[in-house]
């Protein structure tokens, strides 16, 4: 029994888990400084935090590494700029604009597209099982967003900007399947050293031209620990336990486990916000483990 929890299979799965739980404070945290910081200038913020964090340990491999990352800048430039950069502040704007429901609704399409685009660059198969284990998870997803009546999801409506949050999610599948192929040679801090910097530098111009042009930075204590979970939490450690459960189960069994991501946010409103818990919650929540348990079960 003790051998089957810490297989590698397993340990991915539970690295994954752990990602997708971090994250899921992270909406809770965007909403609660939506009104702290324009969008670009929060993700500078979060990313800058992550960056200072991990520099000192970091620092002695990039001294040891120059070579391999400007050697391989043309990589690392594109993983910071999809991943880092681009994936949080798109969500961070479009919070602004979309429906709640729309964002959830299509942010769930994130690991489709991992999965699918797995298949067509790496011919990783999709077998009946994961196949009904993602429908099963899908359904449970579905019925939880929902809250159990089908008509609020006939009833939406798909604006513009609806279209940032699609790209976001194609992006961060992208992401996960960049980190598969990143380049040997680089330390592990070094490698999410350099991604942050990057992530950071990237956003320096759309952050000035924000505050340039009236938009203002509200300065608090809720917006000092909020970027501290976000540097530290959702962007450090986060990032750094998704990237391990790539390594060791592959970017399309670590995107079925995502799909747990909107459980972990209905608990975590229960807990922390007072909302109450319905009888679909419970029977989301029993498809969503079951649909998880079958599509990243081996063998």
């Amino acid at each position: 029994m003790r051998s089957v929890f810490f297989t590698p299979g397993a340990q991915g799965v539970f690295y994954a888990l752990l990602a997708t739980f971090v994250w899921s404070f992270n909406f809770i945290a965007g909403r609660a400084l939506a009104d702290a910081a324009p969008p670009c200038t929060l993700a500078l913020l979060r990313w800058s935090a992550a960056f200072c964090a991990i520099l000192p340990f970091a620092l002695p491999e990039l001294r040891q590494k120059w070579r391999h990352f400007t050697g391989n800048a043309g990589y690392y430039l594109l993983t910071g700029a999809i991943g880092i950069a681009f994936f949080n502040t798109a969500l961070y704007i479009a919070a602004h604009h979309v429906a709640a429901l729309n964002m959830s609704l299509i942010a769930i399409s994130s690991p489709l597209f991992t999965i699918l685009l797995s298949r067509i660059l790496f011919g990783e198969a999709v077998s009946l099982r994961r196949a009904a284990g993602i429908g099963t998870v899908l359904l449970g997803v579905l019925a939880l967003i929902a809250q159990g009546d089908v008509r609020s999801l006939a009833a939406l409506s798909f604006q513009p900007m609806d279209l940032l949050v699609l790209l976001a999610a194609i992006s961060f599948s992208l992401y996960a399947l960049l980190v598969r192929k990143k380049p040997q040679g680089g330390g592990e801090r070094s490698y999410f050293a350099v991604l942050f910097g990057i992530g950071a530098l990237l956003l320096l111009p759309f952050s000035a031209w924000e505050l340039l042009h009236g938009e203002q930075i509200r300065y608090s204590s809720s917006l000092l620990f909020g970027v501290l979970y976000m540097g530290l939490g959702a962007s450090l450690f986060s990032f750094w336990f998704w990237s391990k459960a790539i390594s060791l189960i592959g970017p399309a069994r670590a995107a079925v486990v995502y799909y747990s991501l909107p459980l972990f946010c209905a608990v975590e409103a229960t807990l922390m916000l007072g909302e109450p818990v319905l009888q679909v919650h419970y029977i989301s929540g029993a498809l969503i483990v079951g649909g998880l348990l079958l599509a990243t079960r081996q063998g």
